[in-house]
């Protein structure tokens, strides 16, 4: 049987689930689905093309949410449904701050705030930092905790991010 673009794709996300990004190599990726790493790059160019395809089935889940209280929420909750998925997100919009994705949904959603276009830019870019940031933190304190390098996590991780999100869209009404 041929390899194919979605058999690649679906063993890198089941490797990002199970060990996280610091083990999803090419190779390794190869190894499991008992190819050459060559294989790979008839269907993906490269490992950054890898990860903003797998950043892009994170965020799958999000949809449209019609506030962004509710988008960030949404947000926040695909990227701590996959382990690292917050760093993958991240670094594929870096790579691709303008691709389609509810990131450029949040801007659209700022717009409507009476804010100049490059406020918008702002605004978007501060709410998408501090998301991905607050996940960030929260996959990071779960790792050194599944390795015993930290103690138990705070069950207030939630209210935190929430608390800071009210702060976040109080002062963006006050603009």
């Amino acid at each position: 049987m041929a390899l194919t673009r979605e058999q690649i794709v679906d063993a890198a996300m089941a490797i990002l689930r199970d060990y996280g990004l610091a083990d999803l190599s090419m190779r390794r990726l190869a190894r499991d689905l008992d190819v050459q790493p060559g294989a790979l790059y008839w269907h993906i160019k490269n490992k950054q093309d890898l990860l903003t395809v797998l950043a892009g089935m994170i965020l799958e889940p999000v949809g449209q949410a019609g506030t962004l209280r509710g988008l960030a929420l949404a947000i926040r909750r695909a990227l701590l449904s996959v382990r690292d998925g917050a760093e993958v997100v991240a670094l594929a919009h870096a790579l691709a701050p303008d691709a389609p994705s509810p990131m450029l949904h949040l801007r659209q959603l700022m717009a409507v705030q009476g804010l100049s276009a490059q406020e918008v830019q702002w605004a978007a870019d501060a709410l998408i930092h501090f998301i991905l940031g607050a996940a960030t933190q929260e996959q990071t304190r779960a790792g050194l905790a599944r390795a015993g390098l930290v103690g138990q996590l705070d069950d207030g991780a939630d209210a935190a991010f929430e608390f800071g999100l009210g702060l976040f869209l109080a002062g963006l009404a006050r603009s």
